[in-house]
């Protein structure tokens, strides 16, 4: 059984919607950081923390969406088990950027079809 951590706790006790919001805003904050070479370090905080919440959201909805948001966490993970290489090329961070864009767009419109 996996530890959480009091705000991965506090996460999971809110509104579906809102825990979407929640990892919509986090996705976009990782696209605004994969922008910046030297946010290599608050980077890779927020992805731990989308990796965390994506699980943590994921169990609440259909089997369909909890498949596209584990095909996100697979791809965190294979960014964060490479991490320094995959941040320090230009192409990479970019690839994050742009992903992370496109999730939060994907996260926002499974929130509007719960509202």
């Amino acid at each position: 059984m996996k530890h959480w951590s009091p705000e991965d706790l506090a996460f999971r006790c809110q509104r579906l919607s809102l825990r979407l919001e929640m990892l919509a805003q986090t996705f976009s904050q990782l696209a605004t950081l994969g922008e910046e070479a030297t946010a290599a370090d608050e980077a890779l905080t927020t992805l731990r923390q989308a990796k965390a919440w994506l699980e943590l959201t994921a169990i609440d909805l259909n089997i369909d969406q909890a498949f596209e948001l584990a095909q996100i966490q697979q791809q965190l993970s294979r960014w964060h088990l490479h991490w320094a290489e995959t941040w320090a090329t230009d192409s990479q961070r970019q690839d994050i950027a742009r992903y992370s864009r496109t999730w939060a767009e994907q996260l926002r419109a499974i929130a509007g079809v719960l509202v």
